[in-house]
C-alpha cells in the first residue's frame, strides 16, 4: 500500500527527472497539506538530489522561527492570498539556498479558515529562476484528507508546468 496516487507518481518522476537533469534544487513550503508535497517527492530514490529540504509552516511561530515572518507580518496579507504563500516559498527557498521554492496555503476543512477562506480552498506558489507563479485551487469539498490529497497533486502538477515551460 502506498500514500501516493498514480498520478503523484507520475508528477513525481517528471519533476525529479527535470529537476536532476538541470542539476536544480528545491524548498518546499508547506501548510495545509501537512508535509504531503515533501512526503511525496521524498519517495524518488536519490531525492537528496534535487530536495534540499520542507517545511510545514503550520502556525505563526513556526514561520516566525524559521522564516523570521511573524504573525504582524502577515495581516497585511489577509489570509492564504497568492502573494503570502509566494512570500513564504520565497523565504524558505533563500533561507536554504536552492533554486526553486514551492508553497501552498489554505483551508482544508472541514471548517473555514480564520481569514474566511473556504474549506478546500488553496493557494499555490512557485518562485525559480527567473519565474513566478501562483494559482488558486477550490475543490468545493469539506473532507479535509481529501483536499489535502488534492492540494498536494495540484502543488505537484503546477511545479511540473513551471518545470516543462522554463526549459
Amino acid at each position: 500500500m502506498t500514500f501516493v496516487s498514480t498520478e503523484q507518481a507520475r508528477l513525481v518522476t517528471e519533476i525529479a527527472e527535470a529537476l536532476i537533469d538541470r542539476d536544480e534544487q528545491v524548498a518546499i513550503a508547506e501548510s495545509s497539506t501537512g508535509g504531503l508535497v515533501s512526503a511525496c517527492l521524498l519517495t524518488y530514490p536519490g531525492a537528496s538530489r534535487f530536495v534540499v529540504g520542507a517545511g510545514v509552516l503550520y502556525s505563526y511561530p513556526i514561520r516566525e522561527a524559521l522564516l523570521g515572518m511573524g504573525e504582524a507580518e502577515h495581516k497585511p496579507y489577509g489570509g492564504s492570498t497568492p502573494e503570502l504563500v509566494l512570500r513564504l516559498a520565497e523565504l524558505f527557498r533563500d533561507r536554504v539556498g536552492a533554486q526553486w521554492g514551492i508553497g501552498e496555503g489554505g483551508a482544508a476543512g472541514p471548517a473555514l479558515s480564520p481569514y474566511g477562506h473556504p474549506a478546500g480552498y488553496t493557494a499555490l506558489a512557485i518562485a525559480g529562476p527567473g519565474t513566478i507563479r501562483t494559482e488558486i485551487v477550490e475543490t468545493g469539498s469539506d473532507q479535509r484528507a481529501q483536499n489535502m490529497s488534492a492540494f498536494t497533486t495540484a502543488l505537484l502538477d503546477l511545479f511540473a508546468r513551471t518545470l516543462r515551460e522554463t526549459t
